[in-house]
């Protein structure tokens, strides 16, 4: 028998390659405390950023937040650009690791901020270390040894890579001190995520009624997000690129209206502007990370240095 709540998981996966590479990991848990994970959910940040996590899983060794990328083929790299070059096309991405640290000491903040609500000190949260899981079964991993750092392959595959559970995860504590107790796994560690209210709900994706935005942020900054989004309303297919300016949630109503003037600005300065080198502003709306503008954008458009 599983501990109780060993695996939360409101749902499967709309994306198949991401619960194949979940369920790669479950079934390599021990039955056993301290282990114990949580699934495809969301949290805000102080910064007003929703952040969708793919997996947050507590082991002896420590916390980990592990983001899951599963794009086929041959992985090279120059400097923090990845491309996967698979059969149909190439697929360029930076390095995920980066912002998936920021996540992670996002979601450190919020917990300690939540300890500090339920009148326990916030020394009990633990550092949350990043990771990636490059999760395709015929991924061959061409990164250089500075890229390969705190990525991961499949425990069955032949990636390259080092594996996420036997030279990862399922590793002991490199000192006894860090080491999580099942007392902090079964009981605290859950009353501060429900503190924080991580999430499964997909409002945050949407931009108005007509489009939706992909969960997984196309690049970021410590004040904006950027998502790909496409109209779903049936009336057109059409795809879109939504920057939103995030509004921290301590921030006062000055700053808060410093930010939506600026964002107003930046789509009012661009409106009237017809030149291929420069990206149409569609539209401006509220979002509950902050103001956003829709932009015109392909899924295949490449950044320039990319």
């Amino acid at each position: 028998m599983r501990p109780p709540r060993q695996w939360s998981q409101e749902r499967i996966s709309p994306y198949p390659w991401e619960q194949d590479a979940l369920d790669h990991v479950r079934q390599l848990m021990p039955r056993a405390e301290p282990y114990r994970a949580w699934a495809a959910f969301s949290f805000t940040a102080q910064s007003g950023r929703v952040n969708e996590c793919d997996l947050l899983i507590a082991v002896p060794a420590g916390l980990f937040l592990v983001e899951i990328k599963s794009h086929p083929g041959q992985l090279h790299n120059t400097g923090s650009t990845w491309n996967f070059r698979g059969q149909d096309r190439t697929r360029t991405i930076t390095n995920p690791l980066h912002f998936n640290d920021m996540k992670s000491k996002e979601l450190k903040s919020q917990l300690q901020w939540a300890a500090r609500k339920l009148g326990i000190s916030d020394r009990v949260v633990p550092r949350i270390e990043p990771a990636v899981f490059l999760s395709a079964p015929d991924l061959e991993s061409r990164l250089d040894e500075v890229q390969q750092i705190k990525v991961f392959g499949r425990d069955d595959g032949a990636s390259g890579l080092k594996r996420i559970w036997q030279d990862f995860l399922g590793l002991p504590p490199d000192r006894p001190e860090r080491r999580i107790t099942p007392e902090f796994s079964r009981h605290t560690l859950p009353q501060l995520l429900k503190a924080i209210g991580i999430r499964q709900s997909a409002t945050h994706l949407r931009f108005g009624e007509a489009w939706k935005m992909e969960p997984h942020p196309l690049d970021a900054g410590p004040s904006w997000e950027d998502r790909l989004a496409s109209r779903d309303d049936g009336m057109v297919q059409e795809e879109g690129r939504v920057r939103i300016y995030l509004v921290s949630q301590m921030a006062t109503e000055a700053a808060r209206k410093a930010t939506e003037r600026a964002a107003r600005r930046e789509y009012q300065v661009l409106q009237g502007i017809n030149h291929r080198g420069i990206v149409d502003a569609v539209e401006f709306r509220e979002h509950q990370g902050g103001p956003a503008i829709l932009f015109r954008h392909r899924h295949t458009d490449l950044r320039l240095d990319q």
